[in-house]
């Protein structure tokens, strides 16, 4: 005996087979007539399925993924490695040499200064409506930003309005890193290069108006800084850095009125503008006195 299956012909059983069929489909047709409403039946089941298998679906992928849409962005795609003194250090290494006067030239460099309230610098400020000093409350750190030219003056290119704001943007930068990962500190300075002047226009009374062609305009040295309290950058610190910096390169000078962040890095620091002059009290220590400045 053979143990292939046996392969059935198509003239073998032809006529049972037609009876079964032709049965089968009278009683399918009868069905039909007497159920006219089975087709919708059957979609209103079958929808009933696929919303069930949707929902055990869902059920799953919440219990797999512990309810949560994913981790959050992280802030920044570099941190420092150390806190203190020494990450700040990394922070200004890290930042400075992305800010260019040039495509050739780097902008400044940063350095920090230890800062401490029995240390040999303390930092004060000075109330513009009785000029009484007083010194900034918490740990502060201070960044020196130094241009590559004599006396910390920026070598390339020549002071403008747009290069300081570019160094505005870099004092930003330095700040909102320091908040972020050096968790003690409480207000971040950073000296700005000198280049830059006031103008004043003293509206004095003269017996005889000044004669064409004269000025009453003065202008004088002004060496700045932009200090910010960490709760002025509270809402920063809880975004990511590119939503606030979208530039991972910053512009150069030239660039910087046209780049998407001008607006807010003018508004942000324009209340954190001020005056600097270090001097040395009784004691001997060094003082950073800091003079509000007029929003700008």
């Amino acid at each position: 005996m053979s143990d292939r299956p046996q392969i059935v012909r198509a003239n073998d059983a032809a006529e049972p087979l037609s009876g079964v069929v032709g049965v089968s489909r009278g009683h399918y047709r009868r069905e039909r007539e007497s159920s006219p409403h089975s087709r919708k039946f059957v979609v209103v089941t079958l929808a009933l399925v696929a919303v069930a298998i949707a929902a055990i679906v869902g059920a799953i992928l919440i219990l797999v993924g512990g309810g949560h849409a994913g981790p959050p962005p992280q802030w920044s795609a570099w941190s420092p490695s150390q806190g203190g003194i020494a990450g700040e250090r990394q922070i200004a290494d890290e930042v400075a040499p992305f800010y260019r006067a040039t495509p050739a030239t780097q902008l400044a460099v940063v350095t920090v200064q230890n800062v401490s309230s029995t240390g040999t610098e303390q930092v004060a400020v000075r109330d513009p409506n009785n000029g009484t000093l007083a010194g900034l409350t918490g740990t502060t750190a201070i960044y020196n930003v130094c241009g590559l030219g004599t006396n910390c003056a920026i070598a390339a290119g020549t002071p403008s309005s747009s290069r300081l704001l570019l160094l505005r943007r870099e004092a930003l930068e330095l700040s909102l890193y320091t908040f972020k990962y050096i968790g003690n500190i409480s207000n971040v300075v950073a000296i700005l290069p000198p280049g830059h002047t006031s103008t004043s226009n003293p509206q004095k009374l003269t017996p005889n108006p000044p004669a064409p062609g004269t000025s009453t305009t003065t202008t004088a040295p002004l060496d700045l800084a932009v200090v910010f309290q960490r709760a002025s950058l509270k809402s920063f610190l809880g975004q990511p850095l590119r939503a606030t910096l979208p530039e991972q390169v910053p512009p150069l000078p030239s660039q910087m009125d046209a780049a998407p962040e001008a607006e807010l890095v003018s508004v942000v620091t324009s209340q954190a503008l001020f005056k600097q002059q270090l001097v040395q009290a009784q004691d001997g220590t060094s003082v950073l006195v800091l003079d509000p400045l007029p929003p700008q």
